[in-house]
């Protein structure tokens, strides 16, 4: 099981639609989370759109990384550019269970809502270490005000469905 983490605020719901479209034809359907609507964070530029999809795979993981990598070349990303900057695409690797993380660590996960709630959607139960709080239990005492979300409605229905889960991104105020 192969969890995507994916961003973008240049052009977002084009070039989500396209990373997606990708994605299915790579993996087959997808399950995805809400598509949650946040601030930039480490620099001052557009907001973001940012969702989870879900796939199966058994292809071998460093694979599916290089594969990834030249995906977001395809869709415009620019390596060069800094780490905090506008982007077409950014998609991250998250893979639950004992595999762990990918190309998204635990700290991104606990600190940045744009990741945390839409894993939470996906794998509420998954713990990124044993005996810690499940992903949705995280979600529920994380600090909203830190990073607000704001739920957006993009129809990516044709991808697989959408999580159907109780997490909420309960927005507050934004900057």
């Amino acid at each position: 099981m192969l969890a995507f983490c994916i961003g973008s605020n240049v052009d977002p719901d084009a070039n989500i639609h396209r990373a997606l479209a990708e994605l299915r034809d790579r993996f087959g359907p997808l399950r995805c989370s809400k598509t949650y609507r946040s601030a930039a964070v480490g620099f001052d530029g557009p907001d973001f759109l940012n969702l989870a999809a879900l796939a199966e795979s058994d292809e071998p993981l460093p694979g599916v990384v290089k594969w990834i990598k030249r995906l977001e070349l395809r869709l415009g990303r620019d390596p060069d550019k800094p780490r905090f900057a506008s982007r077409p695409i950014d998609i991250d690797l998250f893979v639950p269970g004992d595999s762990g993380e990918l190309t998204i660590s635990r700290r991104e996960i606990q600190e940045n809502s744009f990741v945390l709630c839409p894993l939470a959607e996906l794998f509420p139960t998954h713990r990124l270490e044993p005996g810690a709080p499940g992903l949705a239990e995280l979600w529920a005492c994380y600090d909203k005000s830190r990073h607000p979300l704001e739920p957006v409605e993009l129809d990516f229905k044709d991808y697989g469905p959408i999580a159907p889960t109780g997490i909420t991104a309960t927005p507050s105020a934004r900057r």
